[in-house]
């Protein structure tokens, strides 16, 4: 999410691009945000191919019954007997995978459009990383109203240093007592974790993290700039969002870098950690790798944030895109300078390296995209499904791409009994594919049906909940606010 507005965004181009760089984290209380289902309803999918995301192995012809909102029963289907009452779904040739997670979005207003393009996208769980508190109580009070939502966990405001903004999801703090106290306001607003931005000082962080601990509250986000990677580990950092401070963590360069480069800006942060890729130390990185796994850190690379901000045109799939949110990114791309447009360049360049690192040192990670309608080309739904293929690029096997979605979602948020996996007990978030996504993580979009909470949303009444808008060409507002 941009720290600027959309006039200060396009008035200091670098600088508001820059900002799309550091992104959030946060989390609430994993509660079924959803309307609960009739107690009598019992749901039946027959003869579907089961995709185990923990061992890779698929389960052919079963039948899935599920009762209120629990996996009640799974077993061959030529030995189910199915209730005269239930509603059946033959899933004959489909594949069952448990609903998909996406681990850092922007809500922001826009929430009765993405809802349903996450739902039709197979999203039904979503980690909200930074909102203003009307917001939250926007989402919140319209859920409980009835609105048909993907689970919800957020973080509530995000704390940060420096000099005040004007953005509505940030607490800009002074002080220590200031900081505790936002972290006790978070808490009573029900944030399940609390998110911390770059330019946090280390003093603050410090007592962040302290204030955190009486809450049982996990610290995510963006690792602040006077914090080392292996400093914030050891003291239980858990999610470090878009990769930030691990090419400096792994460089050979790491004191050089805190001693003499000038990250007191977005830029210069940029600029350090690019140079840091330059000068990868093996022997750190292996050391900071096997503290991520001990200390259970979960890294949530967000490939896709450059990927879609360099892009030099309006996505074709901007169908889903309110009109006026296209037209502002028209406004951006236009507005982007050579220099930007090369900086994204050698970040998307260098990003690749350090998930592959990550995967190949056995470091599970988390599946997010920063989805906002503040960036230009974030679409709901439809961005988990490119970050899940850049995964896979960069060297993940689609099962992997898989967990990073599912089961490590279910496992960050210590909720594995009842998530991440399609298992007797747990809840019925499922989604039904036509191809088989471990062939190609690709077919994770040949959706069918979702199911939700145990209810059963087929996949033409999913996209009917979708509006759809004309797609703008960038040419075509040329002039218009000039």
């Amino acid at each position: 999410m941009s720290l600027l507005n959309k006039n200060r965004y396009l008035g200091k181009p670098l600088l508001g691009f820059m900002a799309l760089l550091i992104l959030l984290t946060g989390c609430t209380d994993l509660n079924d945000t959803n309307k609960e289902t009739d107690p009598s309803q019992t749901l039946v999918i027959q003869h579907a191919t089961i995709v185990d995301v923990r061992s890779g192995k698929l389960v052919n012809n079963q039948t899935i019954t599920i009762t209120k909102n629990k996996i009640t029963h799974i077993g061959n289907s030529e030995d189910v007997d199915i209730p005269d009452f239930a509603q059946v779904r033959n899933a004959k040739g489909q594949y069952v995978i448990p609903g998909l997670w996406d681990m850092h979005v922007h809500l922001e207003e826009n929430y009765k459009n993405a809802f349903p393009l996450f739902l039709a996208n197979g999203v039904t769980g979503v980690r909200e990383m930074g909102a203003a508190l009307t917001n939250v109580d926007q989402w919140n009070k319209s859920i409980q109203a009835g609105m048909t939502a993907p689970r919800l966990v957020y973080a509530g405001m995000t704390l940060n240093g420096g000099p005040a903004d004007e953005a509505p999801h940030m607490l800009y703090l002074k002080t220590e007592e200031e900081a505790r106290e936002a972290v006790r306001h978070n808490a009573e607003i029900g944030a399940g974790h609390i998110k911390v931005y770059s330019w946090l000082p280390r003093s603050l962080f410090l007592a962040v993290m302290d204030e955190s601990k009486k809450f049982g509250l996990p610290v995510v986000g963006h690792l602040p700039v006077e914090v080392r990677a292996s400093e914030a580990v050891q003291l239980g950092f858990k999610s470090i969002e878009h990769l930030h401070g691990l090419f400096i963590g792994t460089s050979s360069i790491e004191d050089e870098l805190f001693e003499n480069a000038d990250m007191s800006d977005l830029l210069g942060y940029s600029l350090a950690e690019i140079e840091a890729s330059q000068h990868y130390d093996s022997e750190k990185a292996d050391k900071l790798f096997r503290t991520f796994k001990e200390k259970e850190v979960w890294p949530v690379p967000t490939m896709v944030t450059y990927y879609n901000m360099a892009k030099t045109e309006i996505d074709t799939r901007s169908k889903y895109v309110p009109t006026a949110v296209q037209e502002y990114w028209a406004e951006v791309i236009r507005a982007t300078p050579p220099e930007q447009t090369e900086l994204m360049a050698a970040i998307n360049s260098t990003t690749p390296g350090m998930v592959k690192k990550l995967n190949d040192a056995g470091v599970p990670m988390l599946a997010g995209t920063d989805s906002s309608y503040e960036m230009t080309n974030f679409i709901y739904g439809i961005s988990l499904h490119d970050e899940l293929e850049m995964l896979v690029k960069s060297g993940l096997t689609p099962l992997q791409a898989l967990q990073t979605a599912t089961l490590n979602p279910s496992r960050y948020l210590e909720r594995e009994q009842e998530l991440g996996t399609i298992e007797e007990g747990k809840l019925a978030d499922l989604v039904l594919l036509d191809k088989n996504p471990l062939e190609d993580i690709r077919n994770t979009t040949s959706i069918s049906a979702v199911v939700l909470d145990g209810t059963l949303m087929e996949k033409r009444t999913l996209d009917q909940s979708v509006k759809t808008y004309p797609v703008i060409q960038v040419a075509d507002t040329k002039g218009e606010s000039e």
